[in-house]
């Protein structure tokens, strides 16, 4: 008889765990992924302010360098090369976005798409390396 009743402590301790561990992730379920979106943004070109002639380096750049989105989301850049010298810029990603905008001085472009690669892509200025880069960040 003793040896039935430890048995049964035993068994229902072990039920009684399971059926709690089971009401817990049931009330608390994973969190769900972010719905997907678009994320604007403006991206500018700038021109540092120093003699690049003197570091033998382009003193431009993209003002914001970072851009951040989810996977799924849709992204709309509006890019503008704001130089006030006759001279082109780029907006430039390689795979698995592909994208290569290629815009005059004074001039501007706006294009999107959609973010369906996680991960860490360099978007850069075909004409100035390796100084004008950015980095798009896809979260997974």
């Amino acid at each position: 008889m003793g040896r039935m009743l430890v048995t049964a402590v035993v068994v229902s301790a072990l039920v009684g765990a399971i059926a709690g561990f089971v009401a817990g992730y049931v009330a608390n379920p994973a969190p769900a992924a972010p719905s997907p979106t678009t994320r604007e943004y403006w991206v500018y070109t700038v021109v540092l302010g120093f003699n690049d002639t003197l570091v033998n380096q382009p003193h431009d750049g993209f003002y914001p360098d970072s851009l951040f989105a989810n996977k799924g989301d849709t992204v709309r850049i509006h890019f503008f090369n704001t130089e006030d010298e006759a001279e082109r810029h780029t907006f430039t990603i390689g795979a698995p976005y592909n994208i290569n905008q290629d815009i005059n001085w004074q001039t501007n472009v706006t294009f999107e798409f959609t973010a369906s690669t996680a991960g860490m892509f360099t978007y850069l200025c075909s004409f100035h390396q390796p100084a004008m880069r950015g980095t798009l960040v896809v979260l997974g």
